[in-house]
């Protein structure tokens, strides 16, 4: 299938001077989310972007193993009280800002959604100004991927191209707009071996959710199987960073320059507070619906 057959959606042209908060998620583990959620925040540091990489896979954290960082504070110490949000970030390659969590904690994997909802109000201790907040979420729909994605801007769904990650794909927008009502998301089929196969993979992701006619889904772009990507893992770099040519690079390098004509938010705060105002409005809205 070629593109000029397949409809897809066209987005407006983005405005200045609001904060973009973009979570970036799955329905099934090792379809590269995280590797994306990291090569995107690097490409997006390295075109100018003030930007913010929020490790928000509670107890499977691997952002700081993936960039060769080592973490002496993660959000276990936040959710704990030992230490505010300010304290634990960490400065990345090209100034980007690094909020660790904790790999192989009980205690941060079983999170329900009023502590992920306490980290999203810890932002508001953030003094950095950034101007771009991503955030690796955890797979499925647990609480944690359900308080992140409805705090944020952009919803980022990482596909792979094998039946089951595109079952569980499909079944985690599904939840999110039955149940939280998201209507609107972003999918990107990653491991792929070329545009057609990734065009097919979104047809069948939208004919799988025809029935939900106020779901839109738009396509992002693809990232092609390249095998830099494991030697860079391997090694503990990004590969935007270290094979800048290979094909998996390049693709992440042309969906940080398409992020850039996604859609902004309409209030500009100016603040990490953006995050927080966002999720307190969805609660007050259900707050209303129930009373």
């Amino acid at each position: 299938m070629l593109a000029s057959e397949l409809k897809l959606v066209s987005e407006p042209s983005p405005r200045q001077g609001s904060i973009r908060t973009i979570a970036v998620t799955s329905g099934k583990g090792g379809v590269g989310k995280t590797s994306i959620a990291t090569n995107l925040s690097l490409a997006l540091a390295i075109n100018g972007h003030r930007t913010m990489l929020l490790d928000a896979d509670m107890g499977m954290a691997n952002v700081d193993v993936l960039l060769g960082i080592h973490a002496d504070k993660n959000l276990l110490d936040v959710l704990n009280g030992n230490s505010k949000l300010e304290d634990i970030v960490i400065n990345g390659p090209h100034d980007l800002k690094i909020i660790p969590a904790a790999s192989g904690k009980r205690d941060l994997a079983s999170l329900g959604a009023n502590e992920c909802a306490g980290i999203v109000h810890a932002f508001s201790e953030v003094d950095d100004c950034i101007d771009t907040l991503v955030i690796d979420t955890a797979t499925g729909i647990a609480d944690s991927v359900v308080t992140f994605c409805r705090a944020s801007n952009d919803i980022l769904v990482v596909a792979g191209h094998d039946p089951a990650a595109l079952k569980d794909s499909i079944a985690l927008v599904t939840v999110l707009h039955t149940e939280y009502g998201i209507n609107r998301f972003r999918l990107l089929p990653n491991l792929v071996q070329d545009e057609q196969e990734g065009l097919r993979l979104y047809a069948a992701f939208q004919k799988s959710l025809h029935h939900f006619h106020e779901v839109i889904v738009t396509y992002a772009g693809f990232v092609p199987f390249d095998e830099h990507v494991r030697q860079a893992a391997n090694a503990h770099e990004a590969v935007i960073e270290v094979s800048p040519k290979s094909r998996a690079a390049m693709a992440v390098a042309n969906l940080a320059q398409r992020v850039d004509h996604w859609p902004l938010p309409r209030t500009a705060l100016g603040h990490t507070e953006f995050f927080v105002e966002r999720l307190i409005n969805q609660n007050n809205v259900e707050m209303e619906v129930k009373s």
